[in-house]
């Protein structure tokens, strides 16, 4: 088990390698014995929420979103019993009270999903946060499962170290990026600025157990 300085200081040869800037005061994140970890089916549930959402939001942008499709959602939030699980900017998207940059903002929602994926033991890696993640494979993990007890199936929760040494180093990519922002550069080493925040927003939804799915803590 590492502590949390430990691992504050591996992020940093990390960053070091892509020549990203870092600044050695930035604080270490919560170790190990500090997180109350959330359940795979907890997880897995918000998970499928979202990406239900996302859709809806694709379907709006696009003017597509008739009562067909909203039938079809509700059925499957019932399917995959996660009806219950909607945030109020989801049930806002479901509702079409939403403003338009808010439907932008849940479309970019895949790249939080992605992290899900990822802590659920369905995505393998997390690559370096340059290349938007794989859509298609992010809704057919759903798609081909016809319950919620089939989508658990295929899930193998990481290790909590695993999800802590990503979250200390998505915090350092994402301080950099503002850093950058501040100074209207652009990010460092092709980062992706928006890919990186909604990392950071999903991973430190699962290691602070009050946290907010809708408004994330992404400080830096």
């Amino acid at each position: 088990m590492k502590n949390p300085e430990q691992r504050k200081q591996e992020s940093i040869l990390k960053l070091k390698t892509k020549a990203i800037p870092y600044i050695d005061w930035l604080p270490h994140i919560e170790s190990s014995d500090d997180v109350i970890q959330r359940s795979a089916e907890h997880i897995a549930k918000r998970a499928i929420a979202c990406l239900l959402m996302i859709q809806v939001a694709c379907d709006l942008d696009r003017d597509q979103f008739d009562q067909e499709t909203e039938d079809f959602i509700a059925d499957l939030l019932n399917k995959f019993e996660v009806a219950d699980e909607l945030t109020v900017k989801e049930k806002n998207i479901l509702n079409r009270s939403a403003a338009q940059q808010d439907i932008v903002n849940m479309i970019w929602k895949y790249e939080a999903y992605w992290v899900l994926l990822w802590t659920l033991g369905i995505v393998d890696e997390l690559k370096y946060p340059d290349e938007i993640a794989d859509c298609d494979f992010a809704i057919e993990v759903v798609s081909r499962c016809r319950s919620l007890q089939e989508f658990m199936q295929q899930v193998k929760l990481r290790d909590i170290e695993e999800i802590l040494d990503e979250a200390d180093l998505i915090y350092r990519y994402d301080w950099a990026c503002v850093e950058a922002r501040l100074k209207q550069q652009n990010a460092p080493a092709n980062l992706n600025a928006s890919i990186v925040l909604e990392r950071h927003g999903a991973l430190n939804w699962l290691i602070q157990a009050d946290a907010d799915w809708d408004n994330p803590d992404v400080s830096t």
